[in-house]
């Protein structure tokens, strides 16, 4: 009960959540409806009813995406691909989506991000195209183009959503996208290897005609690009090209630290993502159905980490400790599987699996919520498609040491978990920054 002489709220009526909904992600959509009147006139109404189909949008456009770029890998087997060769197509999506992240900032900065996200899509759809023909030469055609859509596609989506939110509910809003990632390698794990046992084309064709619809929903929510942004920093002059904002970066407290995390922490996902079943078929000798078992316990232990992480989020000041902390459990569970005898599929394997699934596909929300909280709405692009620049060194390291091979696979893991446990206690050592600080 308000006390006698205070003013009257102003916000909307606080949503209570009942004890028995346990549910994390039932409890984030519920959060992440609160809008406080924090603008004037009608406009907060109008970005509130943008917010959910905006949210969904962004959602399924990384999903494609992320449909796009396993499906790649469930066709190589298929087609005749081997495991180098697919390594050097992983190399070019993610060295390409290095250079998309690093324009990122400018595309939005002209184009908005719904408008930079339709393009991302479509080349999405070209690609499904593309890996529907029964030629094994478009498979390079098709990374190129997976590449291009996957590199600004992050800093569109968060550059488009911090204009439907408040900063109280951006962290969760960002964080509940970052799903999209999961829900496509789901789906593509699980409906593509059946499609295409009965026929190619319509497994890539049916992904094709996803991308379609959504483009069309996209194209609907081009009004989005024209809301203003509502925070302090939104009338600073920023520049949005890369090399600046590194330095900008590099000049924050806490900053470098993040982006050698962001480094080292895409190197194990696209590991465990893109290796860890040959690993678990060649190294621990399993077989391909318990192979396939144990990527799928990682898939969904990503997946609920993502939101159970961004629940956290939300309520969250800062989001960086939490980052820091998730180095070290990586460190541990990685060397762990590393160190797997071969030829056993205990329930040991099947934890570590779901841990390192859980902690190695987590984070990326909690990144990327930490980067809109540091930089405020005008930079949030700018320094979520520099810092995805960073990450996509990792993106690209990674395939690289698989690919050669020259180390072993058991010694590319340990060497990956170590430095992921050195940046996160770089991290946790750190100086924390504060919101939307301005760097010198």
């Amino acid at each position: 009960m308000p006390r006698a002489g205070m003013p009257r709220a102003t916000s909307t009526p606080c949503i209570e959540i009942p004890p028995a909904i346990s549910s994390p992600l039932i409890r984030l959509i519920v959060e992440c409806s609160r809008m406080p009147e924090t603008r004037p006139g009608n406009s907060t109404r109008k970005e509130r009813a943008l917010l959910w189909p905006a949210l969904a949008s962004m959602t399924a456009v990384q999903a494609v995406i992320a449909a796009g770029i396993f499906g790649l890998g469930i066709a190589a087997p298929l087609i005749g691909l081997p495991v180098t060769q697919l390594g050097w197509l992983n190399v070019l999506i993610f060295g390409l989506g290095a250079c998309g992240a690093s324009q990122a900032g400018r595309l939005c900065q002209r184009w908005g991000g719904v408008q930079v996200t339709i393009v991302c899509v479509g080349c999405v759809l070209l690609a499904s195209l593309l890996l529907s023909l029964p030629l094994s030469i478009t498979v390079w055609p098709a990374a190129i183009l997976l590449g291009l859509a996957f590199g600004p596609e992050t800093a569109a989506s968060s550059a488009s959503l911090v204009r439907v939110t408040t900063p109280a509910q951006r962290n969760g809003v960002i964080a509940l996208r970052q799903t999209g990632n999961q829900w496509g390698a789901i789906a593509a794990s699980l409906c593509l290897p059946m499609l295409m046992e009965y026929n190619r084309a319509a497994a890539f064709g049916l992904l094709a005609l996803l991308c379609l619809v959504l483009m069309a929903a996209l194209i609907s929510q081009l009004k989005i690009d024209q809301i203003p942004l509502s925070d302090a920093n939104s009338a600073g002059n920023f520049s949005h090209a890369l090399l600046p904002t590194l330095a900008a970066q590099c000049r924050s407290p806490g900053m470098p630290a993040l982006l050698a995390l962001s480094a080292s922490y895409a190197a194990i996902q696209i590991a465990i993502n893109g290796f860890a079943f040959s690993y678990l078929v060649r190294v621990l000798e399993l077989t391909p159905a318990i192979a396939g078992t144990l990527l799928a316990t990682a898939q969904g232990a990503g997946l609920l980490a993502r939101i159970l992480l961004g629940t956290w989020a939300r309520r969250a000041t800062s989001t960086a400790r939490a980052l820091g902390w998730i180095g070290p459990g990586i460190a541990l569970s990685v060397i762990t599987l590393a160190l797997m005898p071969a030829g056993q599929a205990s329930a040991l394997l099947y934890l570590l699996m779901f841990v390192v699934g859980f902690l190695a596909s987590g984070w990326n929300g909690l990144l990327l919520a930490e980067l809109s909280r540091r930089a405020g709405p005008s930079r949030t692009a700018a320094w979520t498609g520099a810092t995805m620049t960073v990450s996509y060194a990792g993106l690209v390291t990674a395939p690289l040491l698989f690919t050669l091979g020259s180390i072993g696979m058991r010694s590319t893991y340990l060497a990956l978990a170590v430095a992921c446990g050195l940046s996160g206690l770089a991290v946790l050592l750190g100086r924390p920054a504060q919101s939307g600080a301005k760097t010198p």
